[in-house]
């Protein structure tokens, strides 16, 4: 049976703004979503055309829960037996109780991020020991930004380690992403010393795959990897190609694999490339199982403080 991943973004728009987010602020985004040209229930009933496929779903945004549709969505779609396990959600999990109530299912591997400067420690833990309950929770992100790390220290009192741990103790991974804005920075004077403080907690291999390390290769993205644009069409980020229709039931992909230079940032993404051995589908927990093998045989714990 064929299996695609299809990428879905209900809203760019967002209700946390936060200062590090490289997507900018969300006042200043597209305000479109993907219900304004299809309604819900016709995103429901073109999904039913994919019957004889195996569909993983991924949403991001912006945060794909700050509209109602999104969840009456996703309840439907993760009812029909061609959605495979390992869907994964980009949220902020401001709307946890909503998830839980309106669209549980484990089918589903959310992927939480915790924003200090909107959650308090204790909200965030409640609602992710919520999700978590149901088998929801894919893994924690949090970036060492200067305020995420400040506010760690000075309110709470705790280490990147502590709150590792504190995660860890209801079996939820905590990833700890580097700060686009220092990582990437080569011209941070403190960028090597960063770098050693994220490599503790992610692999220098993964460390180069989220650098976006720009290098020609073969890239399964456009025979099995779509995005599904707001009026249906099927794109792929390796080329302007439209590869179908969403509301028609079309999908025709690539006939052999293309080659891409993009570097690509997104652990959704870079699985797809041919110069790396990431297992693409259910990319999340993937990317969980891989770096809680590499934390196993780091034995050195530094803390990075921002003078």
């Amino acid at each position: 049976m064929e299996k695609y991943l299809l990428r879905f973004v209900p809203t760019m728009k967002c209700n946390f703004n936060c200062d590090y987010c490289f997507l900018g602020k969300s006042v200043d985004r597209a305000a479109e979503t993907m219900f304004d040209h299809h309604s819900v229930n016709e995103w429901i009933e073109a999904m039913k055309l994919y019957s004889d496929k195996e569909i993983e779903i991924y949403m991001w945004g912006g945060e794909p829960f700050l509209l109602d549709d999104t969840y009456t969505l996703l309840k439907a779609w993760l009812a029909m037996d061609h959605i495979t396990e390992g869907c994964r959600i980009d949220t902020n999990v401001y709307f946890a109780d909503k998830i839980a109530e309106r669209c549980p299912s484990n089918k589903l591997k959310l992927n939480c991020s915790y924003h200090m400067q909107h959650h308090t420690l204790e909200d965030e833990f409640k609602k992710v020991k919520k999700l978590k309950k149901l088998d929801m929770v894919g893994m924690v992100n949090f970036v060492a930004s200067e305020s995420n790390l400040r506010q760690l220290r000075e309110e709470y009192h705790m280490s990147i380690h502590d709150l590792i741990d504190k995660f860890a103790e209801i079996g939820v991974f905590m990833n700890v992403a580097g700060d686009f804005a220092l990582a990437n920075n080569e011209k941070y004077e403190r960028r090597d010393e960063y770098m050693d403080f994220i490599l503790q907690f992610i692999s220098p291999r993964e460390w180069e795959l989220l650098r976006g390390k720009s290098k020609k290769c073969k890239c399964d993205a456009g025979k099995h990897f779509f995005t599904v644009n707001n009026d249906g069409r099927l794109t792929s980020c390796i080329d302007d190609a439209v590869y179908g229709d969403f509301f028609k039931g079309e999908i025709t992909p690539a006939k052999r694999v293309k080659k891409c230079k993009k570097g690509c940032q997104s652990l959704i993404s870079y699985p797809w490339r041919q110069d790396n051995e990431c297992n693409p589908w259910n990319s999340l927990l993937e990317y969980v199982k891989r770096n809680e093998e590499y934390r196993k045989n780091v034995q050195t714990k530094i803390d990075f403080i921002f003078d």
